[in-house]
């Protein structure tokens, strides 16, 4: 209604309650709207699933009489750190919509590298496969010099660029610095790149290989107690990976690899041969996590469940999307310690603040760690959370540091 012009409405989904609140608002000011391909089942990891949803809209649109011209669809990239798929699905969905469909397209573009290193690179190279299949507009960093290149590029080659007047314009404004020489570069020590570990095993952790793990694991249980194995193998090589993570040696994808290489040796021990004090070893208190209600994003919250179990925590994971009080609920029943709530959505930060309030009228005992891409300390500080996590480790680490 205060808006000069046509105002995009961020956003809607295929969700019916989500569709019949924002249609009518659509509707009744003439505004543009973006549509997430997600639905009460969340985001479709096929092609199929994700046009079946942006088919949905456009029907449910057509209802309240918006033109497929005022959707702006987002595919939705997800990282290729947690699925090598995910660039392919993501772009396949959004060509098929701006042809079959009409509409035009937009991405958040640098999803798609969370948690690599040397970003920008796979960032710039994404978006110019985006922009060959179709892609609108994207939310972007218009300061970073790779993407602009790329747009500029881009611009030029499809004859979008008369004379090509902006390309010449925006590189003559460019600055070009000229790397160290290789004599000035110091070498860095690389955790897992060094052949001094203790044993194979702790090697075969830290490389990620996962089978030679459970290989190892089996054989070192011939001459060695599981206790001994968790102690003084599974968890310094755990250590290695986390500190390379935290020095940013070590990045999303090892970390994950090396994450499921010790779950194969962690089930080899539990497969027959855990016992006793061994059981107690592994299994330390109980932590619930959970990502908060309104929110379907969970890869964050899957890797902390990973790298907890991996310490030794009995995670009671609980899924996205979760109310309050079922939160409460399974850390009332479980007595938890920690709870751990993650969100990564800006409208769900509320959600997570109302939470956490919860969690300290209903169980006071509970500390809450919290995490997701719109928080930081300060605002975690600000909603009542005892501990802000940027990455999984912080995460453990902060476990670790609970004393019962």
């Amino acid at each position: 209604r205060r808006y000069n012009g046509k105002a995009l409405i961020n956003s809607v989904n295929g969700k019916e309650e989500s569709m019949s609140k924002i249609f009518p608002l659509v509707k009744k000011y003439g505004g543009a709207v973006v549509a997430l391909t997600l639905d009460d089942d969340g985001i479709p990891e096929t092609v199929e699933g994700r046009v079946a949803i942006a088919e949905k809209i456009i029907s449910r649109a057509a209802e309240y009489g918006i033109l497929p011209k005022d959707i702006i669809f987002d595919t939705l990239a997800m990282t290729i750190s947690a699925d090598a798929k995910a660039a392919q699905t993501t772009l396949k969905s959004l060509e098929i919509i701006k042809e079959r469909f009409g509409c035009h397209t937009s991405l958040g573009v640098s999803n798609i590298s969370f948690g690599l290193p040397k970003r920008e690179a796979v960032n710039s190279t994404f978006f110019a496969m985006a922009l060959e299949r179709g892609l609108s507009a994207a939310i972007m960093n218009p300061y970073a010099i790779d993407m602009m290149k790329v747009y500029h590029a881009y611009k030029a080659l499809h004859g979008l660029d008369e004379n090509c007047s902006e390309y010449i314009d925006f590189v003559a404004g460019l600055t070009e610095t000229i790397s160290a020489s290789a004599a000035d570069v110091k070498e860095k020590v690389i955790p897992g790149n060094s052949d001094d570990f203790n044993s194979s095993l702790q090697k075969a952790i830290v490389k990620g290989l996962r089978e030679q793990a459970g290989e190892l694991t089996r054989t070192m249980l011939d001459s060695t107690s599981p206790l001994d194995i968790i102690q003084q193998e599974i968890i310094p090589a755990l250590d290695i990976v986390g500190k390379g993570f935290e020095e940013k040696h070590i990045f999303l994808p090892q970390l994950l690899m090396s994450a499921e290489a010790a779950k194969g040796s962690f089930e080899v021990i539990k497969s027959g041969f855990l016992v006793g004090d061994c059981n107690r070893a592994i299994d330390k208190f109980p932590v619930v996590i959970a990502t908060v209600q309104g929110d379907i994003h969970d890869i964050g919250k899957n890797i902390v469940k990973l790298i907890l179990e991996n310490y030794g925590f009995k995670v009671i994971d609980l899924g996205k999307d979760v109310p309050a009080q079922d939160i409460v609920n399974a850390v009332k029943e479980y007595k938890a310690p920690l709870c751990g709530l993650s969100a990564l959505m800006t409208t769900t930060v509320p959600a997570m603040s109302q939470t956490i309030e919860l969690l300290k009228s209903e169980a006071p005992w509970c500390k809450v760690v919290v995490g997701g891409a719109v928080l930081n300390k300060e605002y975690a500080d600000q909603i009542g959370s005892d501990k802000y996590a940027k990455d999984a480790m912080e995460t453990v680490r902060y476990a670790d540091s609970i004393h019962l």
